[in-house]
Protein backbone atom coordinates (compact mmCIF):
# COMPACT_ATOMS: atom_id res chain seq x y z
CA UNK A 1 0.00 0.00 0.00
CA UNK A 2 2.75 2.63 0.76
CA UNK A 3 4.87 1.70 -2.78
CA UNK A 4 1.70 2.48 -4.69
CA UNK A 5 1.21 5.74 -2.66
CA UNK A 6 4.75 6.52 -3.67
CA UNK A 7 4.30 5.50 -7.11
CA UNK A 8 1.11 7.74 -7.08
CA UNK A 9 3.19 10.49 -6.10
CA UNK A 10 5.73 9.89 -8.82
CA UNK A 11 3.37 9.51 -11.72
CA UNK A 12 1.54 12.32 -11.02
CA UNK A 13 4.38 14.79 -10.58
CA UNK A 14 5.56 12.87 -14.13
CA UNK A 15 2.17 13.71 -15.43
CA UNK A 16 1.80 17.39 -14.41
CA UNK A 17 6.13 18.06 -15.65
CA UNK A 18 5.50 16.31 -19.31
CA UNK A 19 2.11 18.29 -19.26
CA UNK A 20 3.90 21.56 -18.91
CA UNK A 21 6.91 20.34 -21.59
CA UNK A 22 4.28 19.14 -24.49
CA UNK A 23 2.07 22.05 -23.89
CA UNK A 24 5.65 24.26 -24.55
CA UNK A 25 6.03 22.59 -27.89
CA UNK A 26 2.13 23.05 -28.49
CA UNK A 27 1.27 19.65 -28.72
CA UNK A 28 -2.15 18.51 -28.95
CA UNK A 29 -4.15 17.71 -25.78
CA UNK A 30 -0.61 18.16 -23.39
CA UNK A 31 -2.83 17.45 -20.54
CA UNK A 32 -4.24 14.99 -21.82
CA UNK A 33 -0.98 13.51 -23.70
CA UNK A 34 1.20 13.50 -20.52
CA UNK A 35 -0.27 11.60 -17.52
CA UNK A 36 -0.93 8.86 -20.45
CA UNK A 37 2.72 9.04 -21.39
CA UNK A 38 3.58 9.39 -17.59
CA UNK A 39 1.87 6.46 -16.61
CA UNK A 40 3.74 3.94 -19.51
CA UNK A 41 7.16 5.76 -18.37
CA UNK A 42 6.51 4.52 -15.02
CA UNK A 43 4.83 1.25 -15.73
CA UNK A 44 6.90 0.18 -18.56
CA UNK A 45 10.11 1.72 -18.08
CA UNK A 46 10.49 2.32 -14.24
CA UNK A 47 8.34 -1.23 -13.71
CA UNK A 48 6.59 0.24 -11.14
CA UNK A 49 2.96 -0.96 -11.09
CA UNK A 50 0.18 1.16 -10.20
CA UNK A 51 -3.05 0.78 -8.71
CA UNK A 52 -4.48 4.27 -10.09
CA UNK A 53 -7.80 5.08 -7.38
CA UNK A 54 -11.08 4.98 -9.16
CA UNK A 55 -12.35 7.30 -7.39
CA UNK A 56 -9.40 9.79 -8.81
CA UNK A 57 -10.75 9.32 -12.41
CA UNK A 58 -14.18 9.60 -11.40
CA UNK A 59 -13.03 13.41 -9.64
CA UNK A 60 -11.81 13.85 -13.78
CA UNK A 61 -15.15 12.55 -15.08
CA UNK A 62 -17.34 14.40 -12.83
CA UNK A 63 -15.50 18.01 -13.34
CA UNK A 64 -16.08 17.55 -17.27
CA UNK A 65 -19.54 16.47 -17.08
CA UNK A 66 -19.85 19.79 -15.00
CA UNK A 67 -18.18 21.55 -17.94
CA UNK A 68 -19.93 19.63 -20.59
CA UNK A 69 -23.48 20.56 -18.46
CA UNK A 70 -22.49 24.10 -17.92
CA UNK A 71 -22.54 24.67 -21.64
CA UNK A 72 -26.50 23.45 -22.26
CA UNK A 73 -28.05 26.73 -22.24
CA UNK A 74 -31.50 27.51 -23.55
CA UNK A 75 -30.34 29.24 -26.55
CA UNK A 76 -27.58 25.83 -27.05
CA UNK A 77 -31.11 23.47 -26.68
CA UNK A 78 -33.29 25.20 -29.23
CA UNK A 79 -30.35 25.24 -31.42
CA UNK A 80 -30.27 21.49 -30.76
CA UNK A 81 -33.63 20.79 -31.15
CA UNK A 82 -33.57 22.17 -34.67
CA UNK A 83 -30.83 19.01 -35.61
CA UNK A 84 -33.00 15.78 -34.08
CA UNK A 85 -33.06 14.37 -37.41
CA UNK A 86 -29.54 14.06 -38.22
CA UNK A 87 -28.53 13.19 -34.27
CA UNK A 88 -30.60 10.15 -35.42
CA UNK A 89 -29.44 9.95 -38.71
CA UNK A 90 -25.88 9.51 -37.56
CA UNK A 91 -25.95 7.37 -34.68
CA UNK A 92 -27.84 4.73 -36.95
CA UNK A 93 -25.34 5.17 -39.29
CA UNK A 94 -22.79 4.58 -37.19
CA UNK A 95 -23.76 1.56 -35.73
CA UNK A 96 -24.57 0.18 -39.39
CA UNK A 97 -20.56 0.94 -39.91
CA UNK A 98 -19.26 -0.79 -37.30
CA UNK A 99 -21.41 -4.02 -37.91
CA UNK A 100 -20.21 -4.11 -41.43
CA UNK A 101 -16.38 -3.57 -40.09
CA UNK A 102 -17.51 -6.27 -37.73
CA UNK A 103 -17.78 -8.78 -40.63
CA UNK A 104 -14.52 -8.35 -41.38
CA UNK A 105 -13.18 -7.70 -38.19
CA UNK A 106 -14.60 -11.55 -37.87
CA UNK A 107 -12.24 -12.81 -40.71
CA UNK A 108 -9.05 -11.07 -39.44
CA UNK A 109 -9.57 -12.27 -35.66
CA UNK A 110 -10.52 -15.62 -36.71
CA UNK A 111 -13.39 -15.01 -33.64
CA UNK A 112 -17.06 -15.72 -33.38
CA UNK A 113 -19.74 -14.13 -34.98
CA UNK A 114 -21.00 -13.33 -31.39
CA UNK A 115 -17.19 -11.79 -30.23
CA UNK A 116 -17.10 -10.21 -33.26
CA UNK A 117 -20.77 -8.21 -32.87
CA UNK A 118 -19.62 -7.57 -29.06
CA UNK A 119 -16.81 -5.54 -29.82
CA UNK A 120 -17.71 -3.71 -32.84
CA UNK A 121 -20.89 -1.45 -30.86
CA UNK A 122 -18.59 2.00 -30.32
CA UNK A 123 -19.33 4.21 -26.78
CA UNK A 124 -20.98 0.80 -24.86
CA UNK A 125 -18.28 -0.46 -23.30
CA UNK A 126 -19.82 -1.99 -20.23
CA UNK A 127 -23.22 -3.20 -22.03
CA UNK A 128 -21.27 -5.13 -24.15
CA UNK A 129 -19.09 -6.30 -21.67
CA UNK A 130 -21.90 -7.36 -19.62
CA UNK A 131 -23.54 -9.62 -22.84
CA UNK A 132 -19.95 -11.43 -23.32
CA UNK A 133 -20.10 -12.28 -20.01
CA UNK A 134 -23.77 -13.64 -20.38
CA UNK A 135 -22.51 -15.44 -23.76
CA UNK A 136 -20.84 -18.70 -24.03
CA UNK A 137 -19.75 -18.22 -27.71
CA UNK A 138 -18.11 -14.55 -27.02
CA UNK A 139 -14.73 -14.41 -25.60
CA UNK A 140 -14.96 -11.72 -22.82
CA UNK A 141 -11.07 -11.21 -23.07
CA UNK A 142 -11.42 -10.16 -27.39
CA UNK A 143 -14.56 -8.41 -26.13
CA UNK A 144 -12.96 -6.15 -23.51
CA UNK A 145 -9.48 -5.78 -24.75
CA UNK A 146 -11.37 -4.05 -28.09
CA UNK A 147 -13.66 -2.02 -26.41
CA UNK A 148 -11.33 -0.68 -23.84
CA UNK A 149 -8.27 -0.35 -26.65
CA UNK A 150 -10.59 1.78 -28.97
CA UNK A 151 -9.95 4.62 -25.97
CA UNK A 152 -6.06 4.48 -27.14
CA UNK A 153 -6.88 4.44 -30.71
CA UNK A 154 -9.73 7.69 -30.24
CA UNK A 155 -7.07 9.60 -28.10
CA UNK A 156 -4.51 9.28 -30.97
CA UNK A 157 -5.90 9.69 -33.94
CA UNK A 158 -9.08 11.43 -33.24
CA UNK A 159 -7.08 14.56 -31.94
CA UNK A 160 -4.80 14.72 -35.01
CA UNK A 161 -7.93 14.92 -37.27
CA UNK A 162 -9.63 17.40 -35.46
CA UNK A 163 -7.05 19.53 -35.11
CA UNK A 164 -6.47 20.14 -38.98
CA UNK A 165 -10.39 21.06 -38.92
CA UNK A 166 -10.53 22.53 -35.82
CA UNK A 167 -9.13 26.00 -34.09
CA UNK A 168 -6.28 24.42 -32.01
CA UNK A 169 -5.35 25.88 -28.60
CA UNK A 170 -8.93 27.57 -28.80
CA UNK A 171 -10.15 25.78 -25.55
CA UNK A 172 -9.27 28.42 -23.00
CA UNK A 173 -10.99 30.88 -24.62
CA UNK A 174 -13.64 28.46 -24.62
CA UNK A 175 -14.24 28.15 -21.66
CA UNK A 176 -13.84 32.20 -20.49
CA UNK A 177 -16.39 32.96 -23.00
CA UNK A 178 -18.50 32.27 -20.13
CA UNK A 179 -18.06 33.72 -16.13
CA UNK A 180 -16.64 31.83 -13.98
CA UNK A 181 -18.24 28.98 -11.05
CA UNK A 182 -16.58 31.26 -8.48
CA UNK A 183 -17.90 34.41 -9.93
CA UNK A 184 -21.77 33.12 -10.58
CA UNK A 185 -22.13 30.96 -7.54
CA UNK A 186 -22.62 31.61 -4.12
CA UNK A 187 -22.37 28.50 -0.85
CA UNK A 188 -26.21 28.31 -1.55
CA UNK A 189 -25.54 27.39 -5.25
CA UNK A 190 -22.57 24.77 -4.44
CA UNK A 191 -24.69 23.21 -1.52
CA UNK A 192 -27.37 22.78 -4.71
CA UNK A 193 -25.39 21.30 -7.35
CA UNK A 194 -22.96 19.11 -5.48
CA UNK A 195 -26.25 17.39 -3.31
CA UNK A 196 -28.05 17.52 -7.03
CA UNK A 197 -24.71 15.46 -8.71
CA UNK A 198 -24.77 13.30 -5.78
CA UNK A 199 -28.39 11.96 -5.24
CA UNK A 200 -28.11 11.50 -9.16
CA UNK A 201 -24.91 9.92 -9.69
CA UNK A 202 -26.45 7.15 -6.91
CA UNK A 203 -29.59 7.04 -8.46
CA UNK A 204 -27.46 5.97 -12.07
CA UNK A 205 -25.18 4.02 -10.42
CA UNK A 206 -27.94 1.95 -8.48
CA UNK A 207 -29.50 1.06 -11.95
CA UNK A 208 -26.19 0.46 -13.91
CA UNK A 209 -26.68 3.32 -15.90
CA UNK A 210 -24.02 3.98 -18.47
CA UNK A 211 -20.94 6.43 -17.60
CA UNK A 212 -22.88 7.85 -14.01
CA UNK A 213 -19.68 10.17 -13.84
CA UNK A 214 -20.37 12.18 -17.01
CA UNK A 215 -24.18 12.01 -17.23
CA UNK A 216 -25.30 13.05 -13.43
CA UNK A 217 -23.30 16.52 -13.52
CA UNK A 218 -24.64 16.87 -17.18
CA UNK A 219 -28.44 16.67 -16.21
CA UNK A 220 -27.91 18.31 -13.17
CA UNK A 221 -26.29 21.65 -14.62
CA UNK A 222 -28.72 21.25 -17.80
CA UNK A 223 -31.53 21.93 -15.29
CA UNK A 224 -29.55 24.37 -13.24
CA UNK A 225 -28.99 26.71 -16.23
CA UNK A 226 -32.77 26.27 -17.46
CA UNK A 227 -33.98 26.70 -14.07
CA UNK A 228 -31.88 29.63 -12.73
CA UNK A 229 -30.63 31.30 -15.99
CA UNK A 230 -27.24 31.52 -13.95
CA UNK A 231 -24.54 30.37 -16.98
CA UNK A 232 -21.12 29.78 -15.85
CA UNK A 233 -18.00 27.79 -17.01
CA UNK A 234 -15.28 26.07 -14.89
CA UNK A 235 -11.99 27.72 -14.90
CA UNK A 236 -9.39 26.25 -17.42
CA UNK A 237 -6.84 25.33 -14.43
CA UNK A 238 -9.95 22.62 -13.41
CA UNK A 239 -10.13 21.10 -16.96
CA UNK A 240 -6.41 20.42 -16.62
CA UNK A 241 -6.70 18.28 -13.20
CA UNK A 242 -9.72 16.97 -15.10
CA UNK A 243 -7.65 15.48 -18.00
CA UNK A 244 -4.71 14.58 -15.36
CA UNK A 245 -6.30 12.63 -13.20
CA UNK A 246 -8.54 10.71 -16.16
CA UNK A 247 -5.39 11.23 -18.41
CA UNK A 248 -3.14 9.15 -15.70
CA UNK A 249 -5.93 6.17 -15.47
CA UNK A 250 -6.21 5.78 -19.19
CA UNK A 251 -2.76 5.27 -19.58
CA UNK A 252 -2.74 2.54 -16.48
CA UNK A 253 -5.23 0.56 -18.90
CA UNK A 254 -3.17 1.17 -22.03
CA UNK A 255 -0.14 -0.52 -19.99
CA UNK A 256 -2.26 -3.69 -18.73
CA UNK A 257 -3.66 -3.80 -22.18
CA UNK A 258 -0.46 -4.33 -23.74
CA UNK A 259 0.67 -7.23 -22.01
CA UNK A 260 -2.33 -9.00 -23.26
CA UNK A 261 -2.42 -8.24 -26.75
CA UNK A 262 -0.72 -10.72 -29.68
CA UNK A 263 0.27 -9.56 -33.07
CA UNK A 264 -2.96 -11.01 -34.26
CA UNK A 265 -4.77 -9.59 -31.79
CA UNK A 266 -3.36 -6.39 -32.18
CA UNK A 267 -3.80 -6.13 -36.12
CA UNK A 268 -7.14 -7.22 -36.04
CA UNK A 269 -8.20 -4.60 -33.30
CA UNK A 270 -6.22 -2.00 -35.12
CA UNK A 271 -7.91 -2.47 -38.61
CA UNK A 272 -11.62 -2.67 -36.76
CA UNK A 273 -10.90 1.10 -34.74
CA UNK A 274 -8.89 3.03 -37.40
CA UNK A 275 -11.67 1.72 -39.92
CA UNK A 276 -14.21 3.00 -37.46
CA UNK A 277 -12.83 6.30 -36.57
CA UNK A 278 -11.99 6.79 -40.52
CA UNK A 279 -15.24 5.45 -41.99
CA UNK A 280 -16.96 7.97 -39.32
CA UNK A 281 -14.50 10.85 -40.84
CA UNK A 282 -15.88 9.71 -44.31
CA UNK A 283 -19.43 9.72 -43.16
CA UNK A 284 -19.13 13.15 -41.85
CA UNK A 285 -17.85 14.61 -45.63
CA UNK A 286 -21.39 13.12 -46.52
CA UNK A 287 -23.39 14.78 -43.88
CA UNK A 288 -21.23 17.94 -44.55
CA UNK A 289 -22.60 17.72 -48.44
CA UNK A 290 -26.60 18.59 -46.85
CA UNK A 291 -26.50 20.10 -43.64
CA UNK A 292 -24.08 23.48 -42.68
CA UNK A 293 -22.39 22.46 -39.61
CA UNK A 294 -19.08 23.25 -38.63
CA UNK A 295 -16.95 20.13 -40.03
CA UNK A 296 -15.08 19.26 -36.70
CA UNK A 297 -17.92 19.51 -34.69
CA UNK A 298 -19.73 16.91 -37.08
CA UNK A 299 -16.83 14.71 -36.80
CA UNK A 300 -16.26 14.74 -33.06
CA UNK A 301 -20.09 14.18 -32.88
CA UNK A 302 -19.34 10.57 -35.06
CA UNK A 303 -16.29 10.16 -33.47
CA UNK A 304 -16.29 6.29 -32.04
CA UNK A 305 -14.84 6.10 -28.65
CA UNK A 306 -15.52 7.29 -24.94
CA UNK A 307 -17.75 10.55 -24.91
CA UNK A 308 -15.15 11.99 -21.78
CA UNK A 309 -11.82 11.35 -24.01
CA UNK A 310 -13.79 13.07 -27.48
CA UNK A 311 -15.21 16.03 -24.97
CA UNK A 312 -11.44 16.71 -23.95
CA UNK A 313 -10.91 16.99 -27.54
CA UNK A 314 -13.53 19.00 -28.25
CA UNK A 315 -12.46 21.38 -25.68
CA UNK A 316 -8.83 21.47 -26.90
CA UNK A 317 -9.72 22.19 -30.41
CA UNK A 318 -12.53 24.71 -29.96
CA UNK A 319 -15.55 22.56 -30.87
CA UNK A 320 -18.77 22.89 -29.99
CA UNK A 321 -19.19 21.19 -26.63
CA UNK A 322 -22.85 21.15 -26.36
CA UNK A 323 -23.48 19.74 -29.75
CA UNK A 324 -20.81 16.86 -29.32
CA UNK A 325 -22.63 16.05 -26.46
CA UNK A 326 -25.95 15.74 -27.26
CA UNK A 327 -25.03 13.19 -30.18
CA UNK A 328 -23.09 11.08 -27.64
CA UNK A 329 -25.73 11.25 -24.73
CA UNK A 330 -28.27 10.07 -27.87
CA UNK A 331 -25.82 7.78 -29.04
CA UNK A 332 -26.08 6.37 -25.00
CA UNK A 333 -29.30 6.15 -25.25
CA UNK A 334 -30.15 4.40 -28.55
CA UNK A 335 -27.67 1.67 -27.49
CA UNK A 336 -28.78 1.19 -24.19
CA UNK A 337 -32.75 1.31 -25.25
CA UNK A 338 -32.80 0.28 -28.65
CA UNK A 339 -29.45 -1.72 -29.31
CA UNK A 340 -28.11 -4.02 -26.29
CA UNK A 341 -32.13 -5.16 -26.19
CA UNK A 342 -31.89 -6.05 -30.36
CA UNK A 343 -28.38 -7.58 -30.16
CA UNK A 344 -29.27 -9.81 -27.07
CA UNK A 345 -32.92 -10.84 -28.65
CA UNK A 346 -30.90 -11.62 -31.54
CA UNK A 347 -28.24 -13.39 -30.13
CA UNK A 348 -30.44 -15.37 -28.05
CA UNK A 349 -32.54 -16.33 -31.38
CA UNK A 350 -29.08 -17.48 -32.60
CA UNK A 351 -27.98 -19.74 -29.77
CA UNK A 352 -31.43 -21.75 -29.97
CA UNK A 353 -31.12 -22.03 -33.48
CA UNK A 354 -27.61 -23.41 -33.87
CA UNK A 355 -27.09 -24.50 -30.22
CA UNK A 356 -24.91 -23.95 -27.45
Amino acid sequence: MHRNKQNIIIVSLLAIILGFILQSIHMILPWLFGPIFASIIVIKLMKRSIKWPNWLGNIGLLILGVQMGSTFTLDVLHDIKDEWLQIVLMSVFIILLALIISIVFKKIANVSFETALLSAIPGALSQMVVMAEENKKADLLIVTLTQTSRIMFVVILVPIISSIYGSNGSSSRQIDAAPSIFSVLDLTGYITLIVGIIILFLLFYKIKFPVPHLLAPIFVLLTWNLYTEQVFSLDYQLIIIAQVLFGIRIGVQISDLINNLTKKTVFAIAFQNVSLILGAFILVFIFDLFIDDNINDLFLSAAPGGMAQIIVVALETGGDVAMISSYHIFRIFFILLIISPLIKVFLSIRSKKYGN
